[in-house]
């Protein structure tokens, strides 16, 4: 049989099962004492993907399914037959477009006839007021994963940080150790891609990879340069501006496309980018003011799921 239940409910529940070896607050991963799987399933429900992940105690990190909203619900029911199969016992689901939540909900019900378990559904009114003054307005029309994200951070985070969530949109905000402070929202790259195909249809499809021919000698490869560029560029220089007002050092990736855009950042960009003094805007230089090389950059891919999880242990930190 399925049971909805309340944040509060979930959080007493855990509190109580978990005892004083369960509290996070030494770090950001610290393992219980089992070696098994939490028995909680944490769901990320993206514009695109839904993001299904349970804590591994022995591993200290999630393990994770994704699966795109555009599968059956055969290929649905499916993933989470497993993990019910598997010790699931509680679901703390989020999501950023509230009518998936009946398709989820009717499937829960199905399961139900199966398995038993108790799921949470987490809203604004379920998190405002908990840990984090929210300074946006209105607090219901901030995206719900960009909230989760924010508890997240918080929960191995002191002073302000600036977190950048990589998806189909991307999302550059900043929190305190006590507020939610607002962000900057963007077209994630492969809008970028598909709104200059639209806007121009004329025009070849772009190289597929990266060329190390610059400047570009045919258009598909000056397609290619000229959409990566700008976006890596353009994100780059947003989240500079947000640190730069938030006044932190502090940055934290997350999202599907969190460590390709970080080794694109950190781990390439000075290597093999071939002009290394044009001021074109995507390297401006070697002066750290211009890039993210001076700031402390982190990539957790997982930080909905971590908010998720947070608030639901939150009693235990």
């Amino acid at each position: 049989m399925v049971t909805f239940r309340t944040l509060e409910h979930i959080q007493q529940l855990l509190a109580k099962t978990s005892g004083p070896d369960a509290s996070l607050s030494d770090t950001p991963h610290a393992a219980f004492q089992s070696e098994e799987l939490e028995p909680t399933l944490y769901i990320d429900g993206g514009s695109s993907f839904l993001k299904l992940g349970r804590w591994s105690e022995k591993d200290s990190d999630f393990v994770v399914q994704t699966v795109s909203w555009e599968e059956g619900e055969a290929a649905l029911s499916g993933i989470f037959q497993q993990f019910l199969s598997e010790g699931t016992e509680y679901i703390v689901a989020s999501l950023v477009y509230a009518p998936f939540k009946e398709r989820l909900n009717e499937l829960f019900r199905i399961l139900g006839e199966q398995y038993d378990f108790e799921v949470v559904w987490l809203d604004h009114a379920s998190i405002e007021g908990l840990d984090l003054s929210i300074n946006y307005s209105p607090v219901n029309s901030l995206g719900l994963d960009r909230l989760i994200a924010a508890y997240g951070a918080h929960a191995f985070c002191s002073g302000s940080v600036v977190v950048v969530d990589l998806g189909s949109a991307v999302t550059v905000d900043t929190l305190t150790q006590t507020q939610f402070d607002g962000g900057v929202i963007a077209p994630g790259l492969k809008a970028v891609q598909v709104g200059m195909q639209q806007i121009t249809p004329h025009l070849p499809i772009p190289s597929a990879q990266k060329t190390s021919e610059f400047p570009p000698k045919s258009t598909q490869n000056a397609l290619w340069w000229g959409q990566y560029a700008f976006w890596v560029a353009g994100i780059e220089g947003m989240i500079l501006e947000v640190a730069r007002a938030a006044n932190t050092q502090e940055i934290i990736l997350t999202g599907g496309d969190a460590i390709w855009f970080f080794d694109q950042v950190i781990n390439q960009r000075r290597e093999d980018w071939p002009v290394q003094d044009a001021v074109v805007g995507f390297n401006l230089g070697t002066q750290k003011d211009h890039s993210l090389e001076g700031m402390k950059v982190v990539v957790r891919p997982h930080l909905v799921l971590e908010g998720l999880r947070y608030l639901s242990r939150r009693s235990c930190f």
